[in-house]
């Protein structure tokens, strides 16, 4: 599905005040606004040569492991910050699409064979993603000073997730990098991160989406590079798109190396 944030202040805004009886105001702030913009459809899906990056940075491996220091959040001190270590210090966000979509987050048990888990449940309206009913998001930003963050050490991102009895199974998985977040400053046509279609199960599992591997979804963004640039990473998210109940948890998200 695709993100869709017309009126990105006045989201912004509505999500701040949502949340400012769980998070500071400054806080909030800092860790929305780079998440939070305005999108079109419709645009070329020709890849173009004004993206930043170059396929052949990717790292490309023909197995993949957990990176020594790539931990980005067990969940397992049951807070909203995601593990500091190797320059990571961004914290877990939530936005709902302006018709009425909810969603609501919180770390709860049991994990994936742990303790703590990521845990989010709500409902979306249904409707067009061109008329701004795109859902919801459950995200991740990986800095809370700057913009971007340089993972072009890694290989790409695992993470473990179920979704409840009565739950939606379908959600997307995205890599919000310089080419597709509109603070980046290049895109014409935004939020059409890399990532990949995931659909879940009842149990826990986990997926792995390697940087290699990742596409955007056909047909529209602007520009369309020939793949993600993990060396100025922004954000990740989870996506369930309109007009679904669901139930999804998330834990163990980890970067990942060669093996």
């Amino acid at each position: 599905m695709r993100d869709h944030f017309r009126n990105s202040r006045a989201l912004l805004a509505a999500v701040m005040n949502r949340r400012a009886r769980r998070f500071p105001a400054l806080l909030i702030a800092a860790v929305l606004s780079p998440l939070l913009g305005g999108a079109c459809i419709g645009v070329s899906a020709k890849p173009t040569t004004t993206a930043a990056g170059s396929p052949s940075a990717l790292k490309r491996c023909r197995a993949v492991r957990p990176a020594d220091d790539g931990s980005i959040d067990d969940l397992e001190d049951a807070n909203n910050q995601i593990t500091k270590q190797a320059g990571r210090d961004g914290y877990w966000w939530n936005a709902a699409d302006p018709k009425g979509s909810k969603i609501d987050m919180q770390v709860t048990e049991p994990g994936a064979g742990s303790e703590m888990a990521m845990r989010m449940t709500g409902m979306t309206v249904p409707g067009k993603p061109e008329d701004d009913f795109w859902g919801v998001q459950l995200g991740i930003n990986f800095v809370t000073d700057g913009l971007f963050y340089d993972a072009s050490k890694y290989a790409g991102i695992s993470f473990k997730a179920k979704a409840g009895a009565d739950s939606a199974h379908q959600i997307r998985f995205k890599i919000g990098d310089i080419n597709t977040h509109k603070d980046a400053g290049i895109c014409k046509a935004c939020w059409n991160h890399f990532g990949k279609d995931i659909t879940l199960t009842n149990e826990w599992k986990e997926y792995t989406v390697t940087f290699s591997g990742a596409t955007q979804e056909p047909g529209w963004g602007d520009p369309r590079p020939q793949a993600v640039t993990p060396s100025k990473l922004v954000a990740l998210n989870w996506q369930v798109g309109p007009g679904q109940k669901y139930d999804i948890w998330i834990d163990d998200v980890t970067f990942l190396d060669c093996q």
